[in-house]
């Protein structure tokens, strides 16, 4: 149960197939856990909203990685994986490493580039969203899992190989995961401590101390 709950009314059922895309998170180097970076620790931009594990949604919140998400419900992934190298307070020999700490099922999604065109024309201060120069802006709405640093699944370049893959586990990794691999992930996941409320409660930590620092 998210620990806010959004209107469904006007969202469409999503029945993708069992495919897991790898999605990228620029994590936040203040904290135990690997949250999202809502204080721009990593200077990609602004992006204090997504995964927003608020109100377990992507994209909702926030006109953020917009062709991304729009690319992944086209492809009618079912799952999205959360994917980063972490770089925060805890120490082990898994920092730095390329791990996959979350998952979110997309049940449900929305085109929510109205709404936040209707943001950005009400507070015309706001940087340009990234939706105005597309048709569409999906945001999209499910059950999240996420786990501690610890017990996030490692994805290396000798798993990537293995399993038939080109490319290195960083940033720019796009893969798409299917049957036994998809399983594999989502299984080990599973298996660990659902820590989603540690995560909401170090994001408004972290939200509190950007407000302090905004005054």
């Amino acid at each position: 149960m998210p620990k806010v709950e959004i209107n469904l009314e006007g969202w469409q059922d999503y029945r993708g197939n069992f495919a897991g895309s790898l999605l990228y998170v620029e994590t936040s180097k203040e904290s135990g856990v690997p949250v999202r970076d809502q204080l721009n620790e990593n200077e990609k931009g602004l992006y204090l909203y997504e995964p927003n594990y608020e109100t377990s949604t992507y994209g909702f919140m926030s006109c953020y990685n917009v062709k991304n998400i729009n690319a992944i419900v086209k492809a009618k992934s079912r799952y999205i994986l959360f994917g980063t190298r972490y770089e925060g307070l805890s120490e082990s020999e898994l920092k730095n490493k390329y791990l996959i700490h979350g998952y979110m099922r997309i049940d449900k999604i929305r085109d929510v580039r109205t709404r936040h065109m209707q943001k950005y024309m009400a507070n015309p201060g706001l940087e340009e969203p990234e939706c105005m120069q597309l048709e569409k802006n999906i945001a999209v709405y499910g059950p999240m899992h996420f786990v501690s640093f610890a017990d996030s699944f490692i994805l290396t370049d000798e798993l990537l190989k293995e399993w038939g893959f080109k490319g290195h586990a960083s940033r720019q990794l796009k893969s798409v995961f299917k049957d036994d691999r998809l399983k594999m992930i989502l299984d080990h996941l599973d298996s660990k401590q659902q820590m989603i409320d540690e995560y909401i409660d170090t994001v408004d930590e972290l939200k509190e101390a950007l407000a302090e620092m905004q005054e």
